[in-house]
C-alpha cells in the first residue's frame, strides 16, 4: 500500500469491517489504544488545571504518562501494521513492486518476516521481566505518595510485539501467494 493511498483525504476510506477474530481482536485493541490516549489528554488537563487553579497537582500524572506511553504503541502497533499505516520508505518499493511484481512482493515478504524477527525477539525478550513483575510484585512510583504496578505494561509489551509478529506472518503469507500469482 502506498503513502499516497494513506492519505488520500479528498475520498472517504474503504470499509475494513474485520472478518475473522483476529481482525476484531486487533482492531479492539487499536480501539483500547485510543481511549488510553483520551484518558491521558484529560488527566494532563486535569492536572494543568488543578497545578495552575489551586496549586495542587495530581500526583503520578508524569509516570502514568510515561507508561501509557509504551502502552499505547504495543496496543496500537498489530493494527497499524493491518491495515497498512506502518511507516516506511515508499520511495523504493512501491515502484519496484510496479516494474516487477513477484521481485518485489518476496522483497515485502522478506522485509515481513524481518518484522517477524524484531517483535518476536520484544515479546521474548519482554516475558521474564513480565513475569518478574508478577511474580515480585513490582510496583512504578514514589512509595508513600502514588504507585501502580508494572505488570499490566509488561503484557501488554508481550501481547502486541507477539500479535505484532503474528501481523507481520500473515503479510509475510499474503506477498509469498501474492507473488505466486503474478
Amino acid at each position: 500500500m502506498s503513502y499516497e493511498a494513506n492519505t488520500d483525504l479528498e475520498s472517504a476510506p474503504a470499509p475494513t469491517a474485520p472478518t475473522s477474530w483476529f481482525g476484531r481482536l486487533i482492531d479492539s485493541l487499536n480501539a483500547a489504544g485510543s481511549v488510553v490516549i483520551g484518558a491521558i489528554m484529560v488527566l494532563m488537563c486535569a492536572d494543568v488545571l488543578l497545578r495552575n487553579l489551586i496549586n495542587h497537582p495530581i500526583e503520578g500524572v508524569a509516570e502514568l504518562v510515561a507508561t501509557s506511553v509504551i502502552i499505547i504503541v504495543f496496543l496500537q502497533l498489530p493494527a497499524t501494521l493491518r491495515h497498512g499505516r506502518m511507516s516506511r520508505a515508499d520511495l523504493f518499493i512501491d515502484p519496484f513492486v510496479q516494474r516487477r511484481p513477484r521481485a518485489g512482493k518476496r522483497l515485502r515478504a522478506f522485509f515481513s518476516a524481518a518484522g517477524i524477527f524484531a517483535c518476536g525477539v520484544i515479546a521474548y525478550a519482554s516475558w521474564k521481566p513480565f513475569i518478574r513483575a508478577w511474580v515480585d510484585q513490582e510496583f512504578l512510583g514514589v512509595e508513600g505518595g502514588f504507585t501502580f504496578p508494572t505488570w499490566p505494561m509488561r503484557a501488554i509489551v508481550v501481547l502486541g510485539a507477539a500479535l505484532a509478529a503474528v501481523q507481520y506472518l500473515l503479510l509475510v503469507i499474503q506477498d509469498l501467494k501474492e507473488a505466486q500469482h503474478v
